[in-house]
């Protein structure tokens, strides 16, 4: 977008007197100093631009809330920022800045803080003076520690430090106990603290993609957490205690060590997502029927031989993904789940597909590649809803390959096309 673009649209914002001006992805390299005389501005939107500086004469923008800067190249972070004294959110994701000012705490009414996805090694001291901050996310930099006096953020909310370089659970984090979110993911945690229990508000806790090997059984006092994320670690086994957390409606335990699960899973009524894949289960509780609301199921890459006698009785499952098993045959249980829309059964030998599998009306993902197919049923393309076929890595004799090559919609359409066996 050229200067001249910029300064026409800013002049019919002026004339307008609109509160809200979006100059996203317009190839800005600067910002003119115009904009200092849309003094009506509430929002402005900046993101996705090449800005590396503003102009001094933003300040005058006195009833600025939201300000977005995200996906610029900012190297250093514009303190122009800080004479806006009303700000409430500021997003500032996506640059190069390697710190925050210590003095940002002069925007005393900011509510939300987003600096995602720059360069920082340090949280000054400073931003624990935040004291109306209710939202604040630092994923995605280099942070390997957070200041003691961080429990000053008491109104904090949501807190996100995932993708950074923690390698200690952040104790002063035990203090704000009016979160509801908090993501831990992608660090070298090796421990929780056991003080985490203080934490009696949290509905949703990301401790995913660290190097936990246990968790302490204060974790299982959190009663209102209601999504639950210990994938990549590596647990062993899963505590009787897992019962205590009724409110919990999402789990997420794949990719870990764990063997067998304990019937007290089972005390999960309101559970609607259990994700277990990539462990090495060989069969899982026969009361993980009682699981009335259990719509999504995954227990692809453990040990099965045998198709879990439980799973047959989850009449709400939508989703079912047992990928990566020791499957010889179709479970035929599964035309029981009469709901299901996507089921993976990659990388099992089961060897054919039944005729029946027509049943599952409601199917609009299959996934059998590489499960030792010679030909699928002759009415699978003729299901009303089956949108997704994936059968590449199969002998199949009936499909060409270049057929299958071209994914999913060649396959069906070619399925529907192929005329219908004589009658027996």
């Amino acid at each position: 977008m050229t200067s001249e673009n910029t300064l026409d649209i800013l002049q019919s914002t002026l004339r307008s007197q609109s509160k809200a001006l979006d100059l996203c992805d317009r190839g800005l390299t600067e910002l003119p100093p115009e904009i200092g005389e849309l003094d009506q501005l509430v929002a402005l939107s900046l993101s996705g631009n090449a800005l590396r500086c503003l102009p001094p004469q933003l300040e005058r923008l006195q009833n600025l809330k939201l300000l977005d800067l995200e996906w610029n190249e900012f190297e250093e972070f514009p303190r122009e920022i800080l004479k806006l004294s009303q700000l409430r959110e500021l997003y500032i994701s996506g640059n190069l800045l390697r710190d925050i000012p210590v003095d940002l705490n002069q925007l005393q009414y900011l509510e939300k803080l987003h600096v995602n996805n720059n360069r920082l090694r340090e949280i000054p001291s400073g931003l624990s003076k935040l004291f109306s901050l209710r939202e604040l996310s630092l994923r995605d930099n280099q942070l390997s520690q957070i200041p003691d006096n961080f429990y000053r953020l008491t109104r904090l909310r949501n807190l996100s430090l995932r993708q950074n370089r923690l390698s200690e659970f952040p104790q002063a984090i035990c203090n704000l106990e009016n979160l509801h979110s908090l993501s831990l993911s992608h660090n070298p945690i090796g421990e929780v603290s056991s003080e985490i229990s203080r934490l009696q508000y949290l509905s949703q806790l990301g401790l995913g993609f660290n190097q936990l090997e246990q968790l302490p059984a204060e974790i299982y006092h959190l009663k209102q957490l209601k999504r639950l994320y210990l994938n990549d670690n590596q647990l062993r086994d899963l505590p009787a205690e897992i019962g205590h957390l009724t409110a919990l409606t999402e789990l997420y335990l794949y990719n870990n060590q764990i063997e067998t699960l304990p019937d007290e899973i089972c005390q999960l009524k309101d559970l609607q997502i259990l994700s277990i894949s990539g462990n090495k289960l060989q069969d899982l509780p026969p009361c993980l029927a009682e699981l009335s609301e259990l719509n999504s199921l995954a227990v692809s890459s453990n040990a099965f031989r045998d198709f879990p006698a439980a799973i047959a009785q989850l009449h709400q499952l939508q989703e079912l993904a047992l990928g990566g098993n020791k499957f010889n045959r179709f479970p035929r249980e599964i035309l029981q789940l009469k709901q299901l829309k996507n089921l993976a059964l990659w990388d099992n030998p089961i060897g054919t597909l039944p005729g029946e599998i027509t049943q599952l009306q409601e199917l609009e993902i299959l996934n059998v590649r590489n499960t030792q197919l010679n030909q699928l049923p002759a009415d699978l393309a003729q299901m009303p809803k089956l949108k997704y076929l994936y059968v590449d890595n199969n002998p199949l004799t009936s499909l060409p390959n270049d057929v299958v090559e071209a994914g999913s919609e060649a396959v069906l359409a070619y399925q529907k096309v192929q005329p219908e066996p004589p009658p027996r």
